[in-house]
C-alpha cells in the first residue's frame, strides 16, 4: 500500500549518537544519584546557571572541557541566555546542545561546577531557526525521499536521516515541519501518498487546509506516532483519504468507528479493508 521506508522499521529510537545500552558509568562518579533520560532524537539541552554574572562564556566551556576530558565537548546551537518554554529555564547564563548522551550524562551527573556555576541537563530538543542553508538542505532531503512515479513521500524517523548527523531536524519540531510542509506544497502538490511514521508527531497543525495545498492526497500513514486524540487529524479532514493508517498511537478505545465518520470514503484503515470494521 505503502513505499518501503528508507529505515528498518525494526529498529527502535535510537538515533545518531544514541547509546544502545545505558551500560555508561563515568570513570570520576562511582554512583550516579540518578539517569539522564535517553533522547528520542539522540540531542540534550545544557543550560548554564551563575551567581556570578562576571563569569564568562569561554572560561565555563574551558572548565566542563577540563572535565568531560577524554570525551569532547561540541557545543552546538549555543545562544545567550535560557529557554523559554520552561519559566525556570529561561534565567540561565546561556544555553548549549549536545548530540552525544555520554557526555550529557557526564554533565547531567556533575549538576554543578563550583557553589557560583552549576548546570540543568535535560533531553529537550533544539528549537530549529530556519536559515537559507537549513531550508535548501531539507528540500534536497524530501526529494531524495519522493518517489514521483508513486507520487509517494516516505519520511519515516525523519530525524535519523544521514543528512542530519551532526545537524537537528525532527518532524515533531514545530519550525521543521512547518518548513517541510511549505516546500511539499510548493514542489509537490500532485503528492498522492504521505509516509510520517516513526516521528513522535504529537501535533500537525501545520497540515490545516491540505485539501488546497494538497489536493490529490489519499494515503496517509501516521504509525508509531504520539498522537493522543483525532483532533490532531483536523488539517486531513477533508480529503478524500481512501488509507488512514493509525496503528500504535495513543488513541482512545474505539476511535475506528469516529475515524470513519469523519472520512467517509475510506477504503483502508489502519491496512485492513474497512468493511471489516462496519
Amino acid at each position: 500500500m505503502f513505499s518501503t521506508p528508507r529505515q528498518n522499521s525494526t529498529e527502535g529510537p535510537l538515533c545518531h549518537s544514541t547509546p544502545r545500552s545505558e551500560s555508561y558509568a563515568s570513570q570520576n562518579e562511582s554512583r550516579p544519584v540518578a539517569n539522564l533520560p535517553v533522547s528520542v532524537y539522540g540531542w540534550y539541552r545544557v543550560l548554564v546557571f551563575s551567581s556570578d554574572r562576571r563569569e564568562s562564556v569561554n572560561r565555563v566551556l574551558r572548565r566542563l572541557r577540563r572535565i568531560l576530558n577524554p570525551m569532547k565537548l561540541d557545543p552546538r546551537y549555543k545562544h545567550s541566555g535560557g529557554e523559554y518554554d520552561d519559566l525556570e529555564d529561561s534565567g540561565a547564563q546561556f544555553t548549549f546542545y549536545v548530540d552525544s548522551y555520554n557526555v550529557a550524562s557526564a554533565l547531567f551527573r556533575r549538576g554543578r561546577l563550583d557553589n557560583r556555576v552549576w548546570l540543568k541537563v535535560s533531553d529537550r530538543m533544539p528549537s530549529v531557526r530556519i536559515t537559507s542553508a537549513f531550508k535548501l538542505r531539507l528540500k534536497r532531503v524530501i526529494f531524495e525521499r519522493y518517489d514521483p512515479e508513486q507520487r509517494s513521500l516516505d519520511l519515516t524517523l525523519f530525524h535519523m536521516d544521514e543528512a542530519w548527523r551532526g545537524e537537528f531536524c525532527a518532524l515533531a519540531e514545530q519550525n521543521c515541519m512547518s518548513t517541510a510542509v511549505g516546500i511539499m506544497e510548493q514542489y509537490l502538490p500532485q503528492l498522492e501518498h504521505l509516509i510520517l511514521d516513526r516521528n513522535h508527531l504529537t501535533t500537525l497543525w501545520m497540515f490545516r487546509q491540505s485539501e488546497r495545498r494538497f489536493p490529490w492526497l489519499q494515503w496517509v500513514s501516521l504509525k508509531n506516532n504520539d498522537i493522543t486524540n483525532l483532533e490532531v487529524l483536523r488539517g486531513f479532514q477533508y480529503l478524500p483519504l481512501v488509507a488512514l493508517n493509525l496503528e500504535r498511537n495513543l488513541l482512545p478505545p474505539a476511535y475506528e468507528g469516529q475515524v470513519l465518520s469523519i472520512w467517509p470514503r475510506l477504503q483502508f484503515l489502519n491496512d485492513i479493508p474497512v468493511m471489516r470494521y462496519i
